[in-house]
């Protein structure tokens, strides 16, 4: 009886020390990987703020001198201009794609089309294709149009890269939102097209904003296009990741690594700091379409 009285007790007994062994790992598995990720904005960080030849001859992220002399080399090189090209660029090629991509997913996800998965998969199939393939005709073609070194010239092709994965998303989100709701909107008097962008979008807004958050940093980090129909003249339409790559040093044939680095971190921390402001829309977004019923 006395065993039988006791096995409880220690059940109960061990139960928390599993609880706490299980805890105890899991904080020591995710904090590893929590350092893996961000060692290397850390390295960034600490690279970007040595001066000298420091950044590149030192190994050690903590032998100095250190200071703010790299940031201010960035934008001697009118760096700042290239930040207005890029967040233009970028801005007009989500603007344009979320406008676009919000209606014919709509239409893709409500209508009665024939041979919808067939349709849809061959929107998806467009963004497969290689970008290095239409840089000889696309240059060709810019060049006939005066289309080189202009806004235009980049948020154009950069729209019709990411418009078919924009599309593919808020399919998704559309389809997942009851049908219900139009009608309901439709018995109180609504066109198709007021039940749209005043019941549907504004539920669909999680999906459409990580959709958009996708276009953006898309379109900011793109290089190959960039680089090719906007190498030149900061002033005009240069991106941020053509700047970088073209940044020099005071020393020559020696590339200035520090400010590199510090033109990267200018370039992330807005980066992080919208994506920490709206994680849970972004999660949200990313996630509400997972699930459906």
């Amino acid at each position: 009886m006395s065993d039988v009285a006791t096995t409880p007790d220690r059940e109960i007994a061990v139960t928390p020390r599993r609880n706490g062994a299980r805890l105890w790992g899991k904080t020591g598995l995710l904090s590893v990987i929590l350092l893996w990720c961000l060692f290397p904005f850390f390295w960034l960080i600490m690279t970007s703020l040595k001066l000298g030849d420091r950044a590149l001859n030192s190994p050690d992220l903590f032998q100095g001198p250190f200071g703010l002399g790299n940031y201010g080399n960035v934008f001697e090189q009118d760096f700042h201009l290239n930040l207005r090209n890029s967040l233009a660029i970028a801005g007009m090629t989500t603007i344009i794609c979320i406008v676009i991509g919000s209606l014919a997913g709509y239409a893709l996800a409500r209508l009665p089309l024939k041979r919808k998965i067939l349709l849809l998969t061959g929107v998806l199939a467009v963004s497969l294709f290689p970008p290095v393939a239409l840089v000889p005709p696309l240059y060709e073609l810019w060049r006939n149009l005066g289309l080189l070194n202009t806004w235009e010239g980049l948020y154009i092709p950069y729209t019709a890269f990411t418009l078919p994965l924009t599309i593919f998303i808020l399919t998704t989100f559309y389809a997942a939102i009851p049908k219900e709701l139009e009608e309901a909107a439709r018995v109180d008097g609504a066109t198709p097209f007021q039940a749209f962008y005043k019941v549907i979008f504004p539920l669909a807004a999680p999906g459409v904003f990580a959709a958009a958050i996708i276009i953006f940093v898309t379109a900011w980090n793109e290089f190959l296009l960039a680089s090719t129909f906007a190498p030149r003249n900061a002033e005009i339409a240069q991106t941020v990741p053509v700047a970088i790559a073209g940044f020099t040093g005071q020393v020559e044939f020696q590339r200035p690594i520090g400010t590199i680095t510090a033109a990267c971190v200018v370039v992330v921390i807005p980066m992080i700091i919208v994506a920490l402001a709206f994680q849970r829309r972004i999660v949200a977004g990313l996630t509400a379409g997972s699930v459906k019923g």
